[in-house]
């Protein structure tokens, strides 16, 4: 009996909780057409009876590209949940629904951000994805609970460009002098490394808490700092004089879980 659902399954996060789910030996239904068609979207709720949690990674996650394509991302992000919690609704399901919002629903701060400041969106991506938080929490429903994680900078390995980190180290690997430009590399950001993540997803899963929650280090560093402790050490990094601040307060979260431990 299958009870958990995933979409977004070929994105990093997506790829890794699977294969966290594999490792606990935990079955799941892959949604794998297009989230922002209705139809495709009620086939693959009303063809899975049991499910009781859905873990809502399909995105257009990179800034870049949902500005390029804002149609597409409002699409994709936006309707695409919208149309899951109207087939949830529709089959009348009880449902834990996990989505992952961003860091980017919040202005830039020069302290760490709590769950409660002002949402004021540094990009398109992140009005999208702050209205499909205002999608998912109006959902009032009494057997419908979900957890919106607010998740700040992460890097992992495999993680493709236009992301910050391969998109650093692609432009180390081509430059044959020992110095590269990188636009507000003194700025600060809370970097946490992907797999650290899907743990804490995983975590949140398992004591099945709700609610709203900033995922972070927890830890302020400039992004300058963060190429030289993760990419190259000794490269030179020429920048702007630009400098801001997008740090959490994971207090919240870390009552609950423990989060800075993991």
């Amino acid at each position: 009996m299958i009870k958990i659902g995933i979409t977004g399954g070929t994105g990093l996060l997506g790829l890794l909780f699977k294969k966290k789910l594999k490792k606990k030996s935990l079955k799941f239904s892959e949604f794998k057409d297009d989230i922002s068609k209705r139809k495709k979207v009620a086939r693959w709720i009303s063809s899975n009876k049991n499910l009781e949690y859905i873990f809502h990674f399909a995105a257009i996650s990179s800034t870049k590209k949902a500005e390029s394509n804002k149609k597409k991302a409002k699409n994709v992000n936006v309707l695409g949940t919208e149309n899951l919690i109207r087939e949830i609704n529709k089959n009348k399901k009880k449902m834990w629904f996990f989505f992952p919002s961003t860091s980017h629903v919040y202005d830039f701060s020069k302290i760490p951000i709590k769950e409660n400041f002002k949402k004021k969106p540094i990009s398109f991506y992140g009005k999208t994805k702050l209205l499909a938080e205002k999608k998912i929490i109006s959902n009032v429903r009494s057997n419908f609970s979900y957890f919106i994680a607010r998740i700040f900078s992460i890097y992992h390995k495999d993680q493709k460009k236009p992301f910050l980190y391969p998109s650093i180290k692609e432009k180390i690997k081509s430059n044959k002098k020992n110095e590269i430009f990188v636009e507000n590399a003194n700025s600060f950001r809370d970097f946490l490394e992907a797999e650290k993540v899907v743990n804490i997803i995983y975590k949140v899963y398992k004591k099945k808490i709700t609610g709203v929650y900033n995922v972070g280090s927890g830890k302020s560093m400039s992004i300058k700092k963060f190429i030289k402790k993760e990419i190259n050490s000794r490269i030179k990094i020429i920048s702007n004089d630009r400098i801001n601040s997008l740090v959490s307060n994971n207090n919240k979260l870390s009552r609950k879980i423990n989060a800075n431990k993991i």
